[in-house]
């Protein structure tokens, strides 16, 4: 029964392409036993989809989307017929790709390696609560990742940063499915990739298993069965080939090609299935049923498990809700009148983050830089496979799998940051897209933010990154001036559902005791002038170089106001009547950022009210460089009086 099972699955995937005119057959042809084989040995839930438990199934290879839905609707899962026959079409719920508010999708995907990287984030998380949580056989927690990934996914950076990672972790309950049909877009992957995927997995530290016939289930349910006896992570190799039982089996146009009616008449004639299109017949729907009553013994079992554990220990299950409840907590206890309103945006940043990190506890990813970020947790260790409790984790230098990583740990319902240079956001920004897609609470903390970074030079000194991060559906972009702007920063993403970006600067800012509340909407007047002639809109260290300024302007008797952004996007949301009280259009409005960002023409009345920067950096100390640049108090200030009174 496993073969035609399987065959509804090819049937159906290529009836759904077919049907909408799109979509990628041939891994849904050749990838099938696979598929079925990780839903069949999966403890999941039908009816309970996002039960925290599951196991978790990651389609890295997201394009093959039509087998997914196809094996989701096979094992009961809230995806009729009717939602595969609208697959790819508007309001569907069977989108192109996989996304994560799909019913049963526990990863947006489609970006190849980065399921990989969600994968291992998620095992991560999986060590890290299992270990804090278990009593002997008793947890809340005990459960393993499958990951179907394809070449394409192997041949990506994030993958084979997120591989090593693992393997160095000994995440043995990950197990990755590599369908190895050696086929890309391109044709044959020999012309581009002919390493050998056996023994690199093995000098990375994994568990190798191979499975010669990709058509058995049996072979690849033993596969399954023997990696989790394995203290390692688990990839098992599934040699198949694409477009299997087509007419295009081998070739490979059929990766994107739907398969024509009459080919699929040809595919049913040549895997022997003639069940009519959509359907099962009477045996497959024993057959499925005696699986999915398997699955209900196991979902049973946990359920008399976690009464005993929440009978024996009700302290640390509840402790274990609060920790993946997501908890929110008011920051401005965390304020203190009695500390000096000048600091060092790192330093504070430690600081502030490790009096959060008492009140909500999370995990602190960092790509190889915590003595210089500041954001590791210092009561803490560092996860490793000799202590599963550390809240430091290690990525070495792999930015964009940190980013992935982070993700998949968020997925699985705790909190976690991850922190490095804002100058290697562009490493990361495929996995922060993915963030803001999914809408969950990534938070991720980026220093370094600005040309004042100095003696490291241009290489080290971000002037583009922070449009793109603005430019980005669903992120709100931080750059506080001083504590109670971080605090209030903090305390927005804590309460948000979204991902954050907090940029803060290795150099000295400034704060204000009344900041807190007044950050909480997104802008604020940080500085009021009676009679001003002008407003100064700013972001993070370039407030203190507006005061000083405005300082200068002063003495000429050339009064400003000046307004402290700390989040556009936020600001953005405001009602109108705030904004326009904030924003007094009726003067001129001047923009001033260490930054290359077009936003802030949306806010000034002209091209030139924009003090920004447009080239790259240079090397040399702090003030040199800023002074080769133009960016010091007395050239804003003689820019704002020339702009005002020429």
């Amino acid at each position: 029964m496993n073969e035609t099972l399987v065959n509804y699955l090819r049937v159906t995937s290529c009836l759904e392409i077919e049907k909408a005119g799109s979509g990628h057959p041939g891994v849904c042809l050749d990838g099938a036993p696979i598929a079925f084989s990780i839903f069949k040995n999966a403890v999941i839930d039908c009816n309970n989809p996002n039960w925290q438990n599951r196991d978790r199934i990651v389609f890295s290879a997201g394009h093959a989307s039509a087998l997914l839905y196809a094996c989701l609707n096979l094992f009961g899962y809230d995806i009729k017929t009717e939602d595969l026959q609208s697959f790819r079409q508007l309001g569907s719920k069977c989108k192109g790709h996989p996304e994560v508010e799909i019913c049963g999708v526990d990863a947006t995907t489609g970006p190849l390696g980065q399921g990989i990287g969600m994968a291992v984030g998620m095992a991560v998380a999986e060590e890290y609560l299992r270990t804090k949580f278990s009593h002997g056989n008793l947890s809340p927690i005990d459960h393993y990742t499958y990951c179907f990934v394809g070449d394409g996914d192997l041949m990506e950076g994030v993958a084979q940063e997120a591989i090593s990672f693992a393997g160095t972790q000994k995440l043995s309950r990950l197990i990755l499915l590599y369908d190895k049909n050696d086929i890309t877009i391109e044709g044959s992957t020999k012309c581009s990739n002919r390493e050998n995927v056996k023994q690199k997995f093995v000098a990375m530290g994994w568990n190798v298993l191979e499975v010669e016939d990709g058509n058995s289930v049996e072979d690849i349910d033993f596969a399954i069965l023997q990696a989790k006896k394995n203290d390692k992570p688990t990839i098992i190799i599934v040699k198949t080939k694409i477009g299997f039982g087509s007419e295009l089996e081998g070739d490979a146009k059929v990766h994107g090609k739907p398969l024509s009616k009459t080919q699929i008449e040809v595919l049913r004639k040549n895997i022997g299935y003639f069940v009519p299109d959509w359907a099962l017949n009477s045996q497959q729907r024993e057959e499925i049923k005696t699986i999915l009553l398997g699955k209900q013994k196991k979902v049973d079992e946990y359920k008399q498990n976690i009464d005993e554990y929440k009978r024996k220990f009700p302290q640390d299950f509840l402790e274990y809700q609060n920790l993946i409840g997501g908890q929110s907590v008011e920051l401005s206890t965390l304020l203190n009148d009695d500390e000096e309103n000048i600091f060092d945006g790192r330093k504070v940043l430690g600081k502030v983050l490790n009096e959060v990190y008492q009140m909500v506890p999370m995990l602190s990813l960092c790509a190889d830089l915590t003595p210089s970020t500041k954001t590791n947790i210092i009561d803490s260790g560092k996860f490793s496979p000799e202590d599963r409790l550390g809240q430091n984790i290690m990525l070495g230098i792999r930015e964009h799998a940190m980013g992935a990583v982070c993700n998949g740990i968020v997925l699985s319902g705790l909190r976690a940051l991850c922190s490095t240079f804002m100058s290697f956001a562009n490493y990361m920004t495929p996995a922060i897209r993915l963030s803001a897609m999914m809408n969950i609470p990534a938070l991720y903390v980026f220093t370094h933010d600005s040309i004042l970074v100095g003696e490291d030079g241009p290489t080290h000194q971000p002037v583009e990154q922070i449009a793109t991060l603005r430019a980005m559906p669903n992120l709100n972009v931080f750059r506080p001036c001083g504590k109670e702007e971080l605090l209030a920063s903090l305390q927005i993403h804590l309460l948000g559902k979204g991902p954050s970006a907090v940029l803060i600067s290795r150099s000295a800012v400034e704060g204000a005791k009344d900041n807190f509340v007044k950050a909480l909407r997104g802008g604020y007047i940080i500085k009021e002038s009676k009679n001003y002639v002008a407003t100064l809109i700013s972001t993070g260290t370039e407030v203190s170089l507006c005061k000083k300024a405005s300082k200068l302007l002063e003495k000429k008797g050339i009064p400003i106001r000046i307004v402290s952004m700390p989040c556009v996007e936020i600001f953005d949301k405001q009602s109108k009547a705030y904004k326009d009280k904030v924003l007094d259009r009726s003067k001129p409005i001047i923009c001033v950022e260490a930054s290359s960002d077009n936003i802030w023409h949306k806010y000034s009345q002209r091209e030139d009210y924009v003090f920004g920067i447009n080239r790259f950096g240079e090397s040399g100390k702090q003030e040199d460089v800023c002074r080769a640049l133009g960016f010091e108090e007395k050239n804003l200030a003689k820019y704002i009086e020339r702009l005002i009174f020429v």
